[in-house]
C-alpha cells in the first residue's frame, strides 16, 4: 500500500519526518496530446510510474508519494488545439521551489522530483537547485522517459521522429496504463517529425515546435502504438525511477 502525503495525519508526517522519508513529487501537465489521448496523458504516466516505483521499493527505502503538479508550462503553439494550460516557467520553477520549502521546513531531508514532461526538464532542475541554495538540501530530479530511448530506438515501429509528441510512446503507455482513455481509431498519421537531428538531446537542443508545423496537435505515428510495447516501456521506466530512488536516498545528505 502506498503512503500518500494528502491522506496522512500531522503526527503521521512527524513519524515519516522522524523515519527519514523519501518524498517523491510527479511533476506533469495538463495539454493536448492530439485527438486521441487525453489532455492530462503526462500527469497520468508520471503517477503511475511513482506509484509503480514506490511499490518496487517494498519500503526499503519508505517513501511517500505527494500529489502531481498538474498545471505549467508548453510552448505557446500547443494552445492551437483545446486543453493546453500555459503557466510561465518561472511561475512553475517557483511553485516547486514553495513546495519543497514546504517540506524541507517540515523536516524532510530527500524530495525527488519527478519530471514527466518534456517542457519542465529545465524548469526542475532550477528549481532543485535554487531549493539547495535555500534550505541546504539537495533535492533530486529523474527523468523516466530519458530511460527509454534505447527502446523506441531499436523496438519502436515508427522509431524516434514517431515517438515524440503524442506519438508511438505516449500512445503505447498509455494503452497498456488506461486504455479506456486512449480513441485510436482517432489516432492521426503523418505528423512523425521528418529531420533526424544529428545530436542527442543532452548535447543539443532546437525546439521540437519550430522545426515543422502540425496538423493534428501530435509530434510522432501513434498508429502504430501498441499496449505491449507500452507494457515495456513503463517497466522500464519504473524499474530504473526505482534505482534512482534508492540511489538519491542513500547519498549522504552534508
Amino acid at each position: 500500500m502506498i503512503a500518500r502525503f494528502p491522506e496522512l495525519r500531522s503526527p503521521e508526517v512527524r513519524q515519516a519526518v522522524d523515519g527519514e522519508w523519501l518524498l517523491v513529487l510527479p511533476v506533469g501537465q495538463t495539454e493536448e496530446h492530439g485527438p486521441h489521448l487525453p489532455v492530462g496523458t503526462d500527469t497520468v504516466i508520471v503517477r503511475r510510474v511513482c506509484e509503480a516505483a514506490i511499490e518496487r521499493l517494498a519500503g526499503s527505502p519508505p517513501a511517500c508519494l505527494m500529489d502531481a503538479v498538474s498545471y505549467g508550462y508548453s510552448q505557446r503553439v500547443l494552445t492551437s488545439w483545446p486543453g493546453t494550460i500555459v503557466l510561465r516557467q518561472e511561475v512553475v520553477i517557483n511553485v516547486l521551489c514553495e513546495l519543497i520549502g514546504s517540506v524541507a521546513d517540515m523536516g524532510f531531508r530527500k524530495i525527488a522530483l519527478v519530471s514527466g514532461h518534456g517542457n519542465h526538464d529545465g524548469a526542475v532542475r532550477v528549481a532543485a537547485r535554487r531549493a539547495a541554495d535555500a534550505c541546504g538540501i539537495g533535492p533530486g530530479v529523474v527523468f523516466p522517459h530519458a530511460f527509454v530511448s534505447d527502446l523506441i530506438r531499436t523496438q519502436a515501429c515508427a522509431g524516434i521522429p514517431g515517438s515524440c509528441h503524442a506519438g508511438e510512446m505516449e500512445t503505447s503507455v498509455m494503452l497498456h496504463l488506461a486504455p479506456e482513455l486512449v480513441d485510436l481509431e482517432s489516432a492521426p498519421a503523418g505528423d512523425s517529425l521528418r529531420q533526424a537531428a544529428p545530436f542527442s538531446s543532452n548535447q543539443a537542443f532546437v525546439s521540437t515546435w519550430t522545426r515543422q508545423k502540425s496538423s493534428s496537435g501530435v509530434y510522432g505515428d501513434p498508429t502504430v502504438a501498441t499496449a505491449a510495447f507500452g507494457e515495456l516501456l513503463f517497466e522500464r521506466m519504473v524499474e530504473k525511477t526505482a534505482a534512482f530512488f534508492r540511489y538519491y536516498h542513500g547519498v549522504p545528505q552534508v
